[in-house]
């Protein structure tokens, strides 16, 4: 719940404010920055917020579901402790952006609005355009490894190890154990589990199966 403070709730309800927008930026590694729209810097918390006129408030979407809130958010580089080559490294990736409401003339009274995470970045001349997600994004986000049967890598790359010059590269990989063995020699580098059994196996009786010698059971090629 947004909880407002009683000063700021005030100058909204009278229609003239001394109210500005502040964003906060930090990195995964603690990093901050902060800007405003307000002709002069300001504190809050401990943290400067230097005018940057440029940079455009996100139109927030509230969506249903598990789907991420997505805000566009327009940013000029005007600040050389951004720079496009840690953008381009992805030194500021899931970099967290707090929208503020603040009283440019009692800075401490402010109310965070909104916060989301940095998502794509379009690199342009002058500066950036960064796709800002919610908190539902990191839902959706595939932690660890998939135990599957297929592998998990893709033809040619360095947890593949299969060079562009291999005769049957050409053909392709459908990620099936046998086409690594069969096809490219290559199963010390199979990156799926391919005798992982299946829920056929796993509910399967042992009157269900011909051969009771004690061997693995339901087994592939």
């Amino acid at each position: 719940m947004l909880t407002i403070p009683p000063s700021i709730s005030a100058q909204l309800e009278a229609g003239t404010s001394t109210l500005c927008w502040c964003w906060r930026l930090t990195r995964p590694d603690g990093f901050k920055l902060g800007f405003c729209d307000h002709d002069q810097a300001l504190e809050i918390d401990g943290l400067g917020f230097l005018p940057m006129a440029r940079m455009a408030s996100p139109d927030a979407e509230t969506e249903t579901g598990l789907a991420p809130d997505q805000a566009g958010l327009s940013l000029v580089l005007e600040d050389d402790r951004i720079t496009l080559g840690e953008l381009r490294a992805g030194v500021w990736d899931e970099t967290q952006v707090e929208l503020l409401r603040a009283d440019w003339s009692a800075p401490d009274q402010n109310v965070r609005v909104q916060a989301w995470w940095f998502g794509a970045v379009a690199i342009f001349n002058q500066g950036c355009e960064v796709e800002l997600l919610g908190r539902e994004h990191r839902l959706e986000r595939q932690i660890g490894r998939v135990f599957a049967r297929s592998c998990d890598a893709s033809l040619g790359d360095v947890r593949c190890g299969v060079e562009a010059m291999h005769a049957n590269y050409p053909l392709g990989c459908d990620r099936a154990f046998a086409t690594c063995r069969d096809r490219f020699s290559n199963t010390s580098n199979f990156r799926g589990f391919p005798y992982l059994v299946g829920n056929d196996v796993l509910i399967a009786s042992p009157a269900n199966e011909n051969a009771r010698d004690g061997g693995s059971r339901g087994l592939g090629g």
